[in-house]
């Protein structure tokens, strides 16, 4: 669900995988777009595409046959590592990670299944993400790190702890809930914002973009979409540059079936949380878009996963509640729509002092 649909004239679709990350912790997981079985390679992209943030960028084997891109902003000092939503490339980062260079020196990773990392056909579950992530400390010859990690990389921050607590210095999770029970045949899903991504909010990075900020109330840096997305010669949206096997494989990894629910009275780190809690009130962006019918389905639905989100980060502030957080109603990226607050509280809880 939450995804977005072919225009009715395009036949024998392509899915298209670009992933946002609200849509695994709001209702879905996956943005299916559609497009015509012929798409053109990736090579067309919009001049925005490129990218110019000042970083250096290096591929890590973590595995045989298994690369990661690796990204560094560089700065001084402890260590930090910046970890993705689902859908997401490490380069969503790219002005995120300026606010901790002046005390840490940044990195983030693109998980595989995301280019340019490697793309092989397993290795999506928790245990292998988390073995993919020591591998690059490993490979950087780094020994301790902090680790912030968004959205569906929750799970990975807890068994990094769990498993590794030697090489983890504190964890930050940015609206990174334990999405463990999150997803429950018996509990009903609302409508996304599928109906609202028609053929005109794909014609371009710039449509697309806006539609994004719009429907979503997410707007990514354009480097970091252009890799998710391949464009045809006219510079339309056409397709992914995931499988959807990727996504399906990930979510599969965070079900309480294959990751049991974090015990947190086990996690010794030091742990600061940022949660945007689901109100009965906001809802989500696309919402007010809806049709009635849509939005009626959507008020049945809801309830559910907002009491659900509630009880998720109770358990995650029991005996923690000076370093728990919570931006009700805020959209789900909230290091970049809630950029100043994120930073503030970040900057506290890792003693870092005010900049001048």
């Amino acid at each position: 669900m939450c995804g977005r649909p072919r225009p009715s004239h395009w036949s024998s679709p392509v899915k298209i995988t670009r992933a946002l990350s609200m849509s695994l912790l709001a209702v879905a997981a996956l943005l299916p777009f559609a497009a015509p079985a012929v798409a053109t390679a990736m090579g067309n992209k919009p001049a925005a595409c490129e990218d110019r943030t000042p970083h250096e960028i290096r591929m890590v084997k973590v595995a045989p046959g298994v690369e990661l891109e690796v990204v560094d902003w560089g700065g001084n000092g402890r260590v930090m590592v910046l970890l993705t939503g689902l859908g997401d490339n490490a380069h969503v980062y790219d002005e995120f990670a300026y606010q901790f260079t002046d005390d840490f020196h940044v990195i983030g990773i693109t998980r595989r299944g995301f280019l340019p990392s490697s793309q092989p056909r397993y290795g999506y579950d928790v245990p292998t993400r988390v073995a993919d992530d020591i591998a690059v400390l490993d490979a950087l010859r780094i020994r301790k790190a902090v680790f912030v990690g968004h959205s569906l990389a929750g799970s990975e921050l807890s068994a990094l702890a769990s498993r590794h607590r030697a090489r983890v210095d504190k964890l930050v999770y940015l609206d990174a809930a334990d999405l463990s029970e999150r997803f429950s045949p018996t509990r009903r899903e609302p409508p996304g914002a599928q109906s609202l991504f028609t053929e005109a909010e794909l014609a371009s990075l710039q449509a697309f973009q806006a539609a994004s900020a719009r429907y979503t109330a997410l707007r990514e840096p354009d480097p970091s979409v252009c890799l998710n997305v391949a464009f045809d010669a006219q510079g339309a949206i056409v397709d992914s540059t995931s499988p959807q096997r990727v996504s399906d494989r990930l979510l599969a990894g965070v079900a309480g079936s294959a990751n049991p629910p974090t015990n947190w009275a086990r996690i010794q780190v030091p742990r600061l949380g940022i949660f945007a809690p689901y109100t009965l009130a906001d809802r989500q962006a696309w919402y007010w878009y809806l049709s009635r019918a849509e939005q009626a389905a959507f008020d049945k639905a809801w309830p559910e996963i907002a009491r659900w989100f509630r009880r998720t980060v109770a358990k995650f502030a029991k005996g923690n509640e000076a370093n728990t957080h919570t931006l009700p109603g805020a959209p789900h990226y909230v290091y970049i729509n809630n950029e100043a607050e994120v930073v503030r509280w970040m900057r506290a809880f890792l003693g870092i002092p005010p900049r001048s």
